[in-house]
């Protein structure tokens, strides 16, 4: 794979709505990956706040058109897409689309 990232979906919570996908992350390796969410989580206030991300499923590899690619690759740690169409294989848990 030429232009291969690492893809992490996202989950959403939501008090008094439950749980929902919140689209997926892109990163170059798994160290950006590790760092993008300890970042998020850095972030977030001690108190659990009324809606929030969260990693969900097990990453993996995908390969991504140049354009993408040139855009994780001048992240800081990747990059976030609010989509649901996730790249690649879709990866084996978390959110799966159904068919």
């Amino acid at each position: 794979m030429q232009n291969k990232v690492v893809v992490q979906k996202w989950g959403e919570s939501e008090r008094g709505w439950g749980n929902r996908p919140d689209g997926y992350s892109l990163h170059l390796t798994e160290a950006h990956r590790v760092a993008y969410i300890n970042e998020y989580w850095d972030d977030m206030p001690d108190e659990t706040p009324d809606e929030y991300s969260y990693p969900n499923g097990t990453p993996y590899e995908a390969e991504v058109d140049v354009k993408v690619f040139a855009k994780v690759k001048a992240s800081k740690h990747g990059i976030r897409r609010n989509s649901n169409d996730y790249p690649g294989s879709g990866g084996t848990d978390g959110w799966i689309k159904s068919k």
